[in-house]
């Protein structure tokens, strides 16, 4: 099936190739197999092959979608829930849970002893982060996406002493976990001394207004 298929291709393929050169047949004369030459026809047969099996065009990458920045409620429950899981473990000096809390990379280099290791100054000075629960943490620069992570940095204003914070999350498993995490206490300022903080500004890059 396939010979006869190639005996009925390529007459009519050398006739139209052909005629690009001028009239070699009569109109209404028979164009069969054997009045092209042997050695055309494997040319024109081969020719006709790459025609059918020329290699698709490249297909262009897809663009990387662009990381957005949460809302600004999600945001202060991703910090809230951070400081709270730290002020657990640091009282009951168990620091699995906020280990899980993290992504696979937090996990893999911050393991429950090493936490313990990096906050034993929290539990040997009796820090009470507890307060963190009730007051609405403070942002000192616009969140921003840094390098595929989010990053926020700021404070909870409790007094006397103040929680500040630095913390990094990425995105793992279609939500925002835990990469990096930072906190200090500082002396709490008072209202009048307390400068205007820059508020959240979604889907700007997380960079600060103009002024």
């Amino acid at each position: 099936m396939s010979m006869m298929k190639k005996a009925m291709i390529l007459p009519l393929l050398s006739a139209a190739i052909l005629s690009a050169n001028g009239p070699v047949m009569a109109a209404g004369k028979n164009l069969g197999a054997a009045a092209i030459p042997q050695q055309q026809a494997r040319e024109l047969s081969l020719a006709f092959q790459q025609r059918g099996t020329a290699a698709p065009a490249p297909v262009a990458p897809a663009p990387q979608r662009q990381i957005q920045l949460p809302p600004p409620e999600a945001m202060i429950i991703m910090i809230r829930a951070s400081l709270v899981a730290l002020s657990q473990a640091n009282v009951t000096n168990n620091y699995s849970v906020l280990s899980q809390l993290g992504s696979n990379d937090f996990r893999q280099t911050n393991t429950p002893e090493r936490l313990s290791q990096v906050f034993a100054s929290f539990r040997t000075n009796n820090i009470d982060l507890a307060p963190v629960v009730f007051v609405t943490p403070r942002l000192s620069q616009q969140p921003r996406i840094e390098n595929g992570k989010l990053r926020m940095v700021g404070n909870f204003p409790t007094q006397p002493m103040q929680v500040d914070f630095d913390l990094q999350f990425e995105p793992s498993g279609g939500i925002w976990k835990l990469y990096g995490i930072a906190v200090n206490l500082t002396p709490g300022q008072t209202v009048a001394q307390t400068a205007p903080q820059p508020q959240f500004v979604p889907g700007q890059g997380g960079q600060p207004q103009n002024r």
